[in-house]
C-alpha cells in the first residue's frame, strides 16, 4: 500500500507537479517605426503661421498715432472717441508757455506714426499760455506815446491791460493822461493784473466834451468835472459789498464817448457794504464787540442805563432790525447798567448835606435809570462829628433806597463849672468870658449872639436856650448837634 503524504508535502521540490516547475523570461523587444521629419516640419510651419495671423487679426495695434502738437484738447478727444480709444488712458498735464498760446498741445508722449492699441496710454502737455503770475516791470507811461504802449502790452501779451483814448483839453495828443491798477500797484503788477491806460486824442471839437473814466474814483471828481464841462450829472446811491462807500460803481455813458455841453451824466454811487440791522436786544458784550469788527464801517454810540438785563446787555436800539445799513450809517444803543447801582467810593466822615456830595451822585444815577431815594437816620456818636455821615450802603438796588446814618455828635452830659448852667440859662450875673468857657470845657455847640438889655451890665449873659427849648442845667444831657444859643448884652445897640 502506497504512503500517504499531507497536503503540504505535495508541494516539496521531490513532490512539485509539473505544472509548478520554473519558467524563464525572455524579454521582448519592438521594433521603433522611422520619424517622418516633412510631416513635422510641414506640421511647425503652420502652427507658426496661424500664430502670427492671431496677432496680426487681433493683437497687433492697428491705430495711427497722429500728431498733435499745436493742435488742441478737442482735437484729441474727437480723435479718441472716432477710434474708441478708452478715455481712461489719456491724461494731460498743463504748464505755463509764453511761446505757446492757452489750450495749445505742446507734446504728446507717443510720436506721430506710431501704431497704437485702443487701451493705449497716452500723456499729452498742454500749454496754460504766458504765465499770469508773473512780475511785469511797468516803465514810465507818460514818457511813452500811444504806439509804444501798444507794443509793450502786445510784447508782454497782457490780456488783463487796456489802452483808452479820450479828449483832452490839457494833454496832448496820444500822450498819457493817467492810468489806473486794480487790485495791484507799479511793485506787484503782472501780467494778469488789470490796468487802464487814458491816453489822449487831444481836444474835443468845440462844444464837445468826452466823457472820462469814473469808475471806482470817488464821487467829488465827477462832480468838479462835470461843473468845469457844464454837464448836468445825477447821482444815485446803492449798496456795494466791492466798492467803498463814497465811490463810483457805474456810470450811464462810458468813457471815451463824446457827448455835447449841456448833456445828463448819470452816476451810481456807493452806500458801501449793506448790511442787515439784527436785534441786538438781549446781546451780551461779547455779541456786541464781535459785530462791530465785522463791520467797521457803522458807527455805533452806547448809552448806559440802569435796568433788569444783566449788566452789559442791550436794551433796545433806535434802528429797527431787518433795516439796511451802510458805511458811515450809525445806530445808537442803550446798554444796562444792571440792576444794582455801586456807589464808586465811601462818603463816611463827609458833612451830610441835602445837595451835593451824595446827592449829586443820587441825582445822576437817577438820570440814567435808577429811580433812588437817600433815607437818612441819626445816631450818636464819639468819633464822627455832628452831621458828618457815620455809615451808608455801599449799594442800592434800582428802584431801592440808599440808607445813610448821620451823626448827632456826641451826646454830653451837662456839669456846672465855675458857674453853673441854671446861672447860664437864666443870665445870673455870668460873663461872656464865663460863658465860652462853660461851653468849651463841657464840649457843647454854642452860638453868641449879641442884643441890648439896659437892666444887665454890658458884656454879661442876658440868657441862654438850646434851639429846642429844652430846659439847660447840670445833669441832662445836650447832643452835640444841638445848639445852645447863648445871648450877651451889648450896650452899644442902644436903639
Amino acid at each position: 500500500m502506497p504512503e500517504e503524504k499531507n497536503f503540504l508535502d505535495q508541494f516539496s521540490n521531490s513532490g512539485k507537479p509539473a505544472s509548478f516547475e520554473e519558467e524563464k523570461r525572455i524579454p521582448v523587444t519592438k521594433e521603433r517605426k522611422p520619424v517622418n521629419w516633412k510631416l513635422l516640419i510641414i506640421l511647425l510651419v503652420a502652427a507658426l503661421l496661424l500664430g502670427v495671423l492671431a496677432y496680426f487679426l487681433f493683437l497687433a495695434p492697428k491705430i495711427v498715432m497722429p500728431d498733435f502738437e499745436g493742435k488742441t484738447k478737442s482735437d484729441v478727444g474727437a480723435w479718441v472717441k472716432q477710434q474708441g480709444i478708452e478715455p481712461s488712458g489719456i491724461i494731460f498735464q498743463e504748464s505755463y508757455d509764453f511761446d505757446t498760446e492757452e489750450g495749445t498741445i505742446l507734446t504728446q508722449s507717443i510720436p506721430a506714426g506710431k501704431k497704437v492699441r485702443k487701451d493705449v496710454k497716452l500723456n499729452f502737455d498742454l500749454s496754460l499760455g504766458p504765465d499770469p503770475e508773473e512780475k511785469i516791470k511797468v516803465p514810465d507811461f507818460y514818457s511813452m506815446d500811444k504806439d509804444s504802449i501798444q507794443e509793450w502790452i502786445t510784447k508782454n501779451k497782457l490780456s488783463k491791460t487796456r489802452l483808452i483814448t479820450a479828449y483832452s483839453d490839457t494833454v496832448a495828443e496820444d500822450e498819457v493822461i493817467d492810468y489806473q491798477f486794480t487790485g495791484c500797484d507799479e511793485d506787484t503788477f503782472t501780467r494778469g493784473s488789470t490796468l487802464k491806460i487814458n491816453v489822449s486824442k487831444g481836444s474835443a471839437p468845440a462844444g464837445k466834451v468826452t466823457v472820462e473814466d469814473f469808475e471806482k474814483k470817488i464821487y467829488e471828481s465827477a462832480e468838479s468835472w462835470a461843473k468845469a464841462h457844464k454837464i448836468n450829472l445825477v447821482k444815485t446811491e446803492v449798496y456795494s459789498d466791492k466798492i467803498d462807500a463814497g465811490y463810483i460803481v457805474s456810470q450811464s455813458i462810458p468813457s471815451g464817448r463824446t457827448i455835447n455841453e449841456g448833456d445828463t451824466l448819470e452816476v451810481v454811487v456807493s452806500k458801501g457794504k449793506a448790511v442787515f440791522m439784527p436785534n441786538m436786544v438781549g446781546w451780551d458784550e461779547h455779541q456786541l464787540d464781535s459785530w462791530i469788527s465785522e463791520n467797521p464801517g457803522i458807527r455805533v454810540y452806547r448809552e448806559e442805563y440802569y435796568s433788569d438785563y444783566a449788566k452789559g446787555v442791550v436794551i433796545s436800539q433806535n434802528v429797527a432790525a431787518k433795516s439796511l445799513l451802510g458805511d458811515n450809517d450809525y445806530i445808537e444803543l442803550k446798554i444796562s447798567l444792571g440792576n444794582i447801582v455801586e456807589l464808586p467810593s465811601s462818603y463816611v466822615g463827609q458833612t451830610y448835606h441835602d445837595y451835593g456830595g451824595l446827592h449829586d451822585w443820587k441825582d445822576k444815577q437817577n438820570e440814567l435809570g435808577a429811580n433812588i431815594t437817600i433815607e437818612r437816620t441819626f445816631e450818636f456818636s464819639d468819633t464822627v462829628p455832628a452831621k458828618a455821615i457815620i455809615r451808608h450802603d455801599m449799594e442800592v438796588e434800582v428802584g431801592g433806597t440808599l440808607h445813610v446814618v448821620v451823626s448827632k455828635g456826641r451826646n454830653v452830659l451837662l456839669k456846672d463849672g465855675e458857674v453853673t448852667w441854671v446861672d447860664l440859662a437864666k443870665g445870673n450875673n455870668v460873663t461872656e468870658e464865663q460863658a465860652r468857657q462853660l461851653c468849651i470845657d463841657n464840649e457843647v455847640t454854642y452860638e453868641i449872639k449879641y442884643s441890648y438889655d439896659a437892666s444887665r451890665p454890658n458884656g454879661y449873659v442876658i440868657y441862654a436856650q438850646r434851639w429846642d427849648n429844652l430846659t439847660i442845667k447840670a445833669g441832662t444831657y445836650l447832643p452835640q448837634d444841638i445848639i445852645l444859643y447863648v445871648y450877651i448884652n451889648d450896650l452899644s445897640m442902644k436903639p
